[in-house]
């Protein structure tokens, strides 16, 4: 990562961390729990067309799937800490020549966001939540399709192994069962080579998870 980018990524993290901790201050914890979640993922890396340099070029989100599971401390005052793992699949979708080529960057990572979250209401309830994510590379690939041939190639080398972003997003509740949408947004570059003034390389997700609080 370029010194730079660190530069602008380490101060957000810093104040998300402040704020996540100052939060709950001041109340008792009144109880800790967890669930599973899991859902499709609509995954984006917006400025691949300026980093590929190609004309007649579009993109478009690549459809996956997240599953994982998350601890919840709550306080009495509707705030509670919540981290998580998630396995999510994130990239981005490539079409080429007016559809005559089709190329899926496929990034999967595992997800470890540390959230603050606020809920409001009785018996259907509504929550917020925000915080900082580090994401973990579990593989990288490029599958290209061309006139019905099909290639796969493993681009791991060349993508960084953490990423770090930051996640926002809301939900409902009732009972043991949540439904929750989500924005992540990478903030560090995952190229690990750039060349002049080539834009970075980030993802932009977005999840739609159902779960179940144990």
């Amino acid at each position: 990562m370029r010194a730079s980018a660190i530069g602008k990524s380490v101060p957000a993290f810093l104040l998300a961390a402040s704020v996540i901790a100052v939060l709950p201050c001041g109340a008792a914890a009144q109880s800790v729990g967890g669930g599973i979640k899991a859902g499709v993922t609509l995954g984006d890396i917006p400025n691949l067309d300026q980093v590929l340099d190609i004309t007649d070029v579009g993109t478009s989100q690549r459809i996956g799937f997240a599953a994982g599971g998350f601890m919840m401390v709550r306080w009495s005052n509707g705030f509670a800490i919540q981290p998580e793992v998630l396995y999510t699949q994130k990239g981005v979708k490539i079409d080429v020549g007016s559809g005559l080529a089709q190329t899926r960057v496929k990034v999967d990572f595992v997800d470890v966001p540390i959230l603050a979250r606020y809920t409001v209401g009785r018996g259907v309830r509504g929550y917020l939540f925000g915080g900082p994510s580090f994401d973990f590379k579990v593989s990288a690939k490029i599958t290209a399709d061309v006139l019905g041939e099909s290639t796969e190639e493993d681009i791991s080398s060349d993508v960084k192994s953490v990423e770090f972003a930051l996640v926002v997003g809301g939900g409902v509740e009732f009972g043991p069962i949540l439904l929750e949408a989500r924005w992540s947004e990478g903030l560090n570059n995952l190229a690990k080579t750039t060349v002049g003034t080539e834009p970075d390389v980030k993802t932009r997700t977005f999840l739609f998870l159902g779960g179940l609080r144990f």
